[in-house]
């Protein structure tokens, strides 16, 4: 996720990477039409519509403009849609918008299964975003990235002062949850946003009392 000047600053998906021990090492990334990016291992494919790439005889990836939008308000959009039929009976369907992904993903449940989704044991209540960072952090562990760097988390001179006037309650709570969640080595402004995020989450004036600020 990734927030753009599109979104004004609010995350969006700019970019997806499938792979692991079921691809057996091969990584497959999917961007947007502006960032013309569809690579397997690192290398161009998928070029053109109609295009077909095989990895192995153990999965397809097709490239085409027809397939059932995620969010019907971009049917004013032409499509470009990149399908993965993957194995363990996984399907990825990539839907790229010029600046942003839409993405729906189907698979039986696998053992150990969790991340942004949830993990599929039929029980909606563990699936909220703080249960799911409480089991495996808000960000990718160190050494299970499958993009080719980490972007950059963006910190200005009016959210250091927001988190310097965090209620100390919040602020304690927010050093103590960011710990759990951000684990291993932090990149940079990692911690800070986690405060922030924190601190202002769920607060419907954050923008009006960034604003005044000079944000």
């Amino acid at each position: 996720y990734m927030g753009t000047k599109y979104t004004k600053g609010l995350a969006a998906t700019n970019k997806v990477a499938v792979g692991g021990a079921f691809l057996r090492g091969h990584v497959i990334v999917v961007g947007t039409l502006e960032s013309k990016e569809i690579t397997v291992d690192g290398v161009p494919v998928l070029q053109n519509l109609g295009d077909t790439y095989k990895i192995g005889a153990f999965a397809t990836l097709t490239y085409t403009d027809s397939g059932h939008l995620v969010d019907g308000a971009a049917g004013i959009w032409e499509k470009r849609i990149v399908h993965m039929s993957l194995p363990l009976g996984v399907t990825v369907t990539v839907l790229r918008w010029e600046n942003y992904l839409d993405i729906r993903i189907k698979m039986p449940a696998q053992v150990g299964q969790d991340g942004s989704c949830g993990n599929f044991n039929g029980d909606a209540s563990d699936d909220t975003t703080e249960s799911i960072q409480a089991r495996i952090g808000a960000r990718v562990g160190p050494g299970e990235l499958l993009f080719g760097h980490r972007a950059a988390v963006d910190f200005t001179a009016a959210e250091a002062r927001l988190v310097k006037m965090c209620k100390p309650d919040r602020y304690a709570r927010a050093q103590k949850e960011c710990g759990k969640q951000l684990r291993g080595r932090h990149i940079k402004n990692d911690h800070k946003a986690c405060v922030l995020n924190i601190c202002y989450g769920a607060n419907p004036h954050a923008l009006k009392l960034a604003t005044s600020l000079g944000s």
